[in-house]
């Protein structure tokens, strides 16, 4: 009786190991979890679209840095033909010169303030991408030793 319930067993085992998903462990049943070919292609499309991401707002950054570049430029040109205007116009008062000068000034600050936060939310979403990508290999070895490619007596003890 008992050789005949280990060729139950055997039996059964045989039958369910066409299945690669399964594998018999005893009595119970381990999924053995492979990366289908979909998950693959899932995957290999991911990484495509976040390196276009990751592209485009790298281009954005770009774009950006040129507009502000070009606002300081034409604040340069604005307040050259102010101080040109200013100079010849001798019936307005030097506070009022200083005053039409600092609104210029604050002007093209404000602008470039603007273009600057749209900057720095460009490198916030590109570092949010490069930290969902990026692969994680923190985990320490099993041994609790930590492995360095340095020189043991160039460390520090």
């Amino acid at each position: 009786e008992t050789e005949n319930k280990a060729s139950t067993h055997t039996a059964t085992a045989r039958r369910s190991s066409g299945n690669p998903q399964k594998r018999r462990s005893g009595c119970t049943t381990l999924p053995i979890r492979k990366m289908s070919f979909l998950d693959k292609m899932k995957k290999a499309g991911k990484s495509v679209v976040d390196a276009g991401a990751k592209t485009m707002l790298k281009t954005d950054i770009l774009f950006l840095d040129r507009e502000i570049k070009t606002r300081k430029q034409a604040f340069g040109v604005e307040i050259y033909d102010l101080m040109e205007e200013l100079e010849t116009a001798d019936s307005i008062p030097t506070a009022d010169k200083e005053a039409k000068i600092r609104a210029a000034f604050d002007q093209a600050r404000k602008d470039i303030a603007v273009i600057q936060a749209k900057k720095e939310c460009k490198k916030e979403e590109m570092s949010v991408l490069e930290s969902e990508t990026a692969p994680t290999n923190d985990i320490p070895p099993s041994s609790g030793t930590v492995l360095t490619n340095s020189h043991p007596q160039d460390s520090e003890l």
